[in-house]
């Protein structure tokens, strides 16, 4: 192992471990607030033992099982974990302290605004982890506002275990005005229809001032939570630089200042990274991967080649090859070293990271083949690792398909009107290439999920690159009037 290799190796370690430990933390961190609150309650004489111990053991299994599912979430990063612990807390405290005006309110449970953990809880970190976490919530919130298990623990519970769930399923996005009107509907009902299940068997009447109240702070709930969610959302984003649907929108802006640059002083690239991200888009979207997240990427990835545009082969209409004056080790160097120069712009103007990975992975380690090959004819000792990337190799599913999207789309258009079939050629031959160089290793792609890709580019790239009627020339249509005439 070479001492590249060493410090790679020594690094993707420190990261494993780190990665490891924010898990540990963010698993940790309201299992333990939450259990120590509940001794204290308990020793007080305000929580029974059935209760405490249960809940106590719960705590332990959601640990556990919060853990194993941060560990092996590929998209955790240390400001995601950072949301995480914060969200949890801060909801946790929240409800907490709504509750003391003591147990003489009994439904004053129903104002706590979960939705907007819910929501939160998707848009930063990711669905399946929200999901585990609003079980999670619901527990301790029904746990705050009763000292045993009655039939009042369950219906809270079960209160905001809906409330929540409703939350991620139709509150998932945040963009469209009339879309989270009409979904904010949708949860008020939800809240009243569970009201009202949870009161009206348990009244004398059918109206009372209980169910009256009820409703009302039902409705408060929901109004709070979707104000709570617009307002907080930007200040994470803000604070923590994230990545969320809202951010990646604005940066897809074709007025971004760095997509103007690309524009201004690559023109040639612009257009290939529209077309890349065009083709990764739908090949994320195919199988399942975050599509939004591959496009705005694609728009960014060759952003190093602003500094010296004229050095690649899409910038250079009209004029000599730069590379023919330069050896084959001066080319590569100023070619090798565009996705990293690209990655310290992306710093320099604060893009999320989850992009700059992408930037920096969007080649991987493969070989830079014609002047590796171009040196080879000069002399036969050739250091095959001075002509390949430094990588990583795409550690995500839109890193490896941006990977691939890149060189077939530079393939097809070195072309002249290629064909379905020679489309679908080059597509699987770029696509065995990275398999057997091993490009896709850590990329967490399946089998299955390369035929889907392959078919996803064949369809979009043969929409481009269509058959056209070869219209006849003015002179031509003007001799075929004359002959129908004569």
């Amino acid at each position: 192992m070479g001492l590249n290799e060493k410090v790679t190796h020594f690094n993707q370690s420190n990261k494993q471990q780190l990665s490891d430990f924010s898990a540990v933390i963010c698993s940790i961190s309201l299992p333990a607030v939450f259990v120590i609150v509940l001794l204290i309650q308990y020793l007080q004489g305000d929580k029974s033992v059935q209760l405490t111990a249960v809940m106590s053991v719960i705590s332990i299994f959601i640990f556990i099982l919060t853990y194993t599912e941060l560990r092996n979430f590929n998209n955790r990063s240390k400001n995601m974990a950072v949301s995480f612990v914060v969200l949890n807390l801060g909801m946790y405290f929240l409800i907490l302290a709504s509750n003391v005006f003591g147990p003489e309110h009994e439904m004053l449970f129903y104002i706590a605004p979960v939705a907007a953990y819910a929501i939160l809880m998707k848009r930063l970190v990711g669905e399946r982890i929200a999901i585990i976490s609003t079980v999670w919530m619901a527990l301790i919130t029904a746990s705050i506002f009763h000292d045993n298990f009655t039939d009042s623990f369950v219906i809270t519970f079960l209160y905001y275990q809906l409330s929540q769930m409703v939350a991620i399923y139709f509150l998932g996005s945040l963009t469209e005005r009339i879309s989270l009107i009409k979904n904010s509907a949708v949860l008020l009902f939800t809240h009243w229809l569970l009201v009202i299940a949870f009161v009206i068997p348990v009244e004398t009447e059918i109206f009372t001032l209980n169910l009256f109240l009820s409703l009302l702070f039902a409705a408060f709930s929901v109004l709070i939570s979707i104000v709570l969610a617009l307002g907080l959302l930007p200040l994470f984003e803000a604070a923590l630089n994230l990545l969320t649907e809202s951010k990646l929108l604005n940066l897809s802006n074709p007025n971004h200042p760095l997509l103007k640059k690309i524009l201004i002083e690559a023109p040639g690239t612009y257009h290939h990274s529209v077309m890349v991200a065009n083709l990764s888009e739908s090949a994320c979207e195919a199988i399942g991967a975050n599509g939004l997240l591959a496009r705005v990427a694609a728009y960014y990835h060759d952003v190093g080649k602003a500094l010296r545009p004229h050095y690649f082969i899409e910038n250079q209409q009209n004029m000599d090859n730069p590379h023919d004056d330069l050896s084959p080790e001066e080319s590569a160097e100023i070619i090798l070293a565009h996705p990293y120069e690209g990655a310290k712009i992306l710093r320099q103007y604060k893009l999320p990271e989850e992009i700059i990975e992408i930037t920096e992975q969007h080649h991987g380690t493969t070989l830079l083949g014609y002047f590796y090959h171009k040196k080879k004819k000069e002399t036969s000792e050739v250091e095959e690792t001075a002509f390949r990337y430094k990588g990583p190799i795409p550690q995500t599913k839109e890193a490896a398909i941006i990977n691939i999207c890149d060189s077939v789309e530079a393939a097809v258009r070195s072309k002249k009107s290629p064909t379905k079939q020679e489309i679908r050629k080059l597509v699987r031959s770029i696509i065995n290439q990275r398999l057997m160089d091993e490009q896709l290793n850590d990329s967490q792609l399946a089998l299955s999920d390369l035929k889907i890709i392959e078919n996803s580019i064949c369809n979009v790239l043969s929409g481009v690159f269509h058959e056209r009627i070869d219209y006849p020339s003015e002179s031509t249509q003007e001799k075929q009037v004359k002959e129908v005439h004569s």
